[in-house]
């Protein structure tokens, strides 16, 4: 089987643990012993949904949750800003704090590796971890031999994911379509505008622009103004200077 062929088996999986048992065999003939895999998806700003996909050891996992790590773990950070890939060096974990992350992921297995990102069209955002327990300069040569087939890895991973868990899941990463009249008034709404200023704005009555808020709330499942405001921004359904 290619590699390509490898990786669009992805899309045909039905469950979350065969997508799971699918990624394991993928990463383990890639050279790697433990993957994990986690996307957020800003349906509120406050409690965004996230799910993980791991196949790291249970007690790191655990412990990384409890220690609160994501908050100060580099690769999350950098993959949260940019979809270059990052290798896990010294120099990444240059903190204090950082550093003990490092050193304690080492502890459990996970000494080489590296973490992709893939940003979704929908506001979602995604990263892959790959790693082994191989600690070399060879480890290191065949990482960076596999960046580009990890990449590959993690959009077919980041698509199957989408069909079988978001589009699914009890906070559905579903398609929502405005139209260009209600994202126009929900881009000035956001700038604070009142309706009759937007309807003076657009060139509507002040009724039409509420039927067009409230179209745009009831398509993003929200109740009112300001959460349809921030639903919107959040899933990039509008954006700043978007309004020619």
């Amino acid at each position: 089987m290619t590699d390509i062929s490898l990786f669009e088996s992805l899309l045909n999986c039905s469950t979350v643990e065969e997508l799971h048992t699918n990624t394991t065999a993928i990463i383990g003939q890639m050279g790697f012993e433990h993957f994990l895999y986690g996307v957020q998806v800003n349906t509120s700003l406050t409690r965004p949904y996230r799910f993980i996909l791991s196949c790291y050891p249970e007690a790191w996992r655990k412990h990384y949750d409890e220690e609160g790590y994501a908050s100060i773990d580099p690769t999350v950070s950098h993959c949260a800003r940019t979809a270059i890939p990052v290798i896990w060096k010294n120099e990444v974990f240059k903190g204090r704090k950082e550093a003990r992350v490092r050193s304690e992921a080492k502890d459990s297995g996970l000494v080489s590796g590296a973490s992709f990102s893939v940003h979704g069209g929908r506001g979602e955002a995604a990263m892959l971890s790959l790693a082994t327990s191989r600690e070399s300069r060879e480890a290191q040569d065949d990482i960076v031999a596999m960046m580009g087939k990890a990449q590959l890895l993690t959009c077919y991973l980041h698509e199957a994911v989408q069909r079988i868990v978001l589009s699914q899941g009890p906070l559905p990463l579903k398609q929502i379509t405005l139209t260009e009249r209600e994202r126009e008034c929900l881009l000035w709404a956001a700038e604070g505008k009142t309706g009759w200023e937007i309807a003076n704005i657009v060139s509507i009555s002040e009724r039409t622009v509420t039927f067009h808020l409230q179209n745009a709330a009831h398509k993003m499942g929200v109740v009112n103004r300001q959460q349809a405001i921030s639903r919107a921004l959040s899933m990039g359904l509008i954006a700043p200077c978007t309004i020619a």
